[in-house]
């Protein structure tokens, strides 16, 4: 971009020579500098954009990388503490039980029971199989169908369950990208669980706001201004 931008410019100002040199009109000498000028305003407008966007995207990606560490932090403490599924599971059916709608969950069970579940599926990445459902998550669980849909209404709509489920190959898809930058798209599919390309691209941007190429690439640029500002101080 800049080497576009210093050609343009020195053309501008080998502009008037050259249209004097070729015998052109004043009319025309000015409407070509016009022209030029134009394009180096453009080209200095889209430069300056380009820039931004790429500090942008590049701020933004420190922060998720922050946040999926911070998040992995905080899954792996809550997987290891508490009660465990199965322990809920038994507490919840008990209540159930004893309950005449059978039908009252607090919110806090509900919030416990999937930040439990949220902990349980990162740290065996099921879905790590294309073919991880809602009916496979409910199995993975060890609950009833109905025990699930009780302690996690929002996924009651098997749709809604699978938007929750590619939400984590894409996360699990972008702490990939950061180990291995150099990943293709088939392979990131294939490990992650993606039934495709388009699915893995679509959840990706879905999740994060950008796609995954531009990922890289900011991320790319993040770390090289890292190791520079390292071997700066030292």
């Amino acid at each position: 971009m800049k080497q576009r931008i210093i050609t343009s410019t020195s053309l501008l100002f080998l502009a008037t020579p050259f249209c004097f040199a070729n015998g052109y009109t004043l009319a025309v000498a000015n409407n070509i500098i016009v022209i030029l000028m134009i394009i180096v305003i453009a080209l200095i407008v889209i430069g300056g954009y380009s820039l931004y966007h790429n500090r942008v995207i590049s701020q933004r990606n420190e922060q998720l990388r922050r946040i999926l560490t911070a998040l992995d932090d905080y899954r792996a403490i809550v997987g290891d503490e508490a009660m465990s599924l199965d322990v809920q599971e038994k507490i919840l059916t008990k209540k159930l039980s004893k309950s005449k709608e059978g039908k009252v969950v607090q919110k806090g069970e509900e919030q416990s029971f999937f930040v439990k579940m949220d902990a349980r599926i990162n740290k065996e990445k099921p879905f790590t199989d294309p073919d991880f459902d809602q009916d496979a998550l409910v199995k993975f669980l060890g609950v009833s169908h109905e025990t699930f849909c009780e302690l996690v209404p929002r996924y009651i709509d098997p749709d809604r369950t699978l938007d929750y489920i590619n939400s984590l190959r894409a996360e699990y898809a972008a702490k990939l990208l950061m180990e291995h930058p150099d990943c293709s798209a088939e392979e990131i599919v294939r490990w992650c669980g993606f039934k495709n390309i388009a699915t893995y691209k679509s959840a990706f941007r879905f999740s994060f706001g950008i796609i995954p190429t531009e990922y890289v690439r900011c991320m790319n640029q993040l770390f090289k201004k890292k190791e520079k500002n390292d071997a700066d101080k030292i």
